[in-house]
């Protein structure tokens, strides 16, 4: 059989050459055990696979035999999956949210699912949707509104209600089969759908939405959600006309008082109605005859921006309505789909805040030595206050910095990286905001003190003696000399390493650093991990014997820190030792392993 990495760029390749082209025999690509291989490979990092599914089975223990098994099951057309189970999550307001839990093996079958259907569907999906994509992230959305948003008057905030769980299943399968003609492959989609879900020890079935916490379910919410985005397009070619804004009749009177003034020699006059021209927009912000629509889309989330008036505005906001639940069944939440005037009040979208910048006189050079305004109404991103004010609560009781008490019990390196995590990924997110700096220097304070009076209650001692203790000198970022910061020497095979606080500048990024979302590949880099050759070798790495690859399991751990609550054996040491949380092991030692 093919390798599943050709195969995938095949029919990458066929989509993109051939858009109207119905893919066939998808179904048989199942039977072949290096796609099972490869889709183990994606996802066997996960630590949720170390959770039971309904079948009280993990990840631990994966072998070749099971996917002999699932192909036999696959190809007589009786692999049916198992209904997730269901638990509850707290949520930060004091409520809970529901979370599925599959099966490892219903995982490893919806992994295959959704890169064939990746390979399909990337090459049709549209640019302007950003969400659960390769190279694309919250990131790409967000610049591009602020790279195509300059000049729109008017912001819809889309809330579909309640998206992922309803999903009409009719219309899902009928889209999948203008692409798709295989039944069985769709058949089986069509099982993941109806799964079901346990929840305290009965099984419901599932009448519409997408499998809860399923691999699968991103790609199968983009095809389904395409359809928007497709009559996105229509309402953007239907409505944009004329092809400049008219000039502001203010400003080319000015204009031309100015041109009169330095005729005539008034100087001085001319200067003053020049910086009161440069106060007004050049263009007419309300140009009947210039219309633009502007829209981009994130998972369930969209955000359609106009260059026109209010009334456009309302009626591309019903039309939009309409459409969702005539053609996909989803309602449009009217009462959290705002309408924004953008000229004086702010977007909500992806956790930032959209605004347009003031106008501002000041003339400076561009890049190829052109004079321009420094601000001309472009789009700004902003860090949202409240969000940020939120964040600082966890750390301070009465406006200052506080101890973690669920903290106290970790290793001191251990809170330091929890801690570094923190602010890391707050400044990673919201690095794109003009403000980022502002908004997290004042995070920072709070939240670094609140580290040191952690470490300081844990080891009893005060925040000068953790600093006598732990201070590790670094270069001042402005000035010179150095100062003081939290740091800790550790040992690794390298040599010594200095871990300290987060050090870096918070710093605006101009553009987004475009990376692949988790597990996601090109498809044009396709590359099998380590742990599929060490498998392939078929020999145990406890007891050194040779086996078959059908002979030999992989047990998996969570992750490395919790070994240090085990009694120290030669299995843990060697995992430590190599900093892996899989091993290739006989199914003896494996025994011996989960006995002790």
């Amino acid at each position: 059989m093919q390798k599943a990495e050709l195969i995938l760029v095949k029919l990458n390749q066929k989509s993109k050459s051939n858009k109207t082209f119905k893919f066939k025999r998808l179904y048989r690509n199942l039977y072949n055990p290096d796609f099972h291989l490869y889709g183990y490979s994606k996802i066997y990092t996960r630590e949720g696979n170390m959770t039971q599914g309904a079948d009280g089975r993990t990840i631990d223990g994966f072998n070749m035999k099971w996917i002999t098994e699932t192909i036999i099951q696959l190809r007589d057309e009786r692999y049916y999956p198992t209904p997730v189970r269901r638990v509850f999550i707290p949520k930060k307001n004091g409520k809970t949210r529901p979370l599925g839990i599959p099966t490892f093996k219903d995982k490893l079958i919806q992994e295959i699912i959704r890169e064939i259907l990746e390979a399909i569907y990337e090459p049709l999906f549209s640019k302007n949707s950003h969400g659960f994509r390769p190279n694309r992230s919250c990131h790409t959305a967000l610049f591009q509104i602020k790279r195509t948003g300059t000049g729109a008057a008017w912001a819809i905030e889309g809330d579909i209600q309640s998206f992922f769980d309803t999903i009409d299943h009719d219309i899902l399968l009928s889209i999948l089969k203008r692409k798709i003609d295989d039944g069985r492959f769709l058949e089986l989609i069509r099982r993941f759908l109806k799964a079901g879900y346990v929840k305290d020890g009965i099984t419901y079935n599932t009448i519409s939405g997408t499998p809860q916490g399923g691999i699968v379910s991103p790609i199968l919410a983009n095809i389904y959600l395409h359809e928007l985005d497709t009559y996105m397009e229509t309402i953007i070619d239907n409505y944009t006309k004329g092809e400049k804004r008219k000039e502001n009749h203010e400003y080319k009177r000015i204009r031309n008082n100015i041109f009169y003034k330095m005729k005539t020699g008034k100087i001085q006059e001319a200067k003053v109605m020049t910086k009161q021209m440069r106060k007004l927009p050049s263009k007419a912000t309300m140009d009947p005859d210039y219309v633009r629509i502007r829209y981009v889309r994130y998972a369930d989330d969209f955000l359609i921006y106009i260059i026109g008036p209010l009334a456009l505005a309302k009626q591309i906001r019903d039309k939009t309505a309409k459409f969702l639940k005539d053609k996909l069944q989803l309602k449009l939440n009217m009462e959290k789909t705002l309408i924004t005037n953008m000229l004086k009040d702010k977007v909500k979208f992806l956790g930032y805040e959209i605004h347009k910048a003031k106008e501002n006189s000041q003339i400076i050079k561009d890049s190829i030595g052109r004079r321009r305004r420094r601000i001309n109404g472009i789009i700004q991103l902003s860090v949202p206050r409240k969000i940020i004010d939120n964040k600082i609560k966890e750390f301070t009781r009465d406006g200052k910095p506080i101890h973690r008490k669920d903290r106290l019990n970790l290793k001191t390196i251990q809170i330091l990286l929890k801690y570094n995590a923190e602010i890391r990924g707050l400044y990673n997110y919201y690095r794109l905001a003009s403000n980022v700096g502002k908004r997290l220097h004042k995070f920072k304070y709070y939240h670094y003190f609140s580290l040191l009076k952690t470490i300081g209650r844990k080891e009893k001692i005060s925040i000068t003696d953790i600093i006598g203790k732990y201070g590790i000198s670094v270069p001042r970022k402005s000035g010179t000399g150095t100062i003081k910061i939290f740091g800790l020497q550790y040992t690794t095979k390298q040599g010594e390493k200095i871990l300290t606080y987060f050090n870096k500048s918070l710093k605006r990024i101009d553009k987004p650093i475009r990376y692949e979302i988790a597990n996601h590949s090109s498809i044009n880099n396709i590359t099998y991990c380590e742990l599929i050759t060490r498998l392939n070798r078929g020999k145990c790495e406890i007891c050194n014997t040779e086996h078959t690859p059908q002979s030999v399991v992989v047990h998996h751990i969570r992750n490395l820190k919790n070994l240090e609550n085990h009694k120290e054996s030669y299995w843990i040491s060697l995992m430590k030792k190599l900093r892996r949380k899989t091993l290739i092991v006989c199914p003896e030692c494996h025994d011996r392993i989960h006995n002790s």
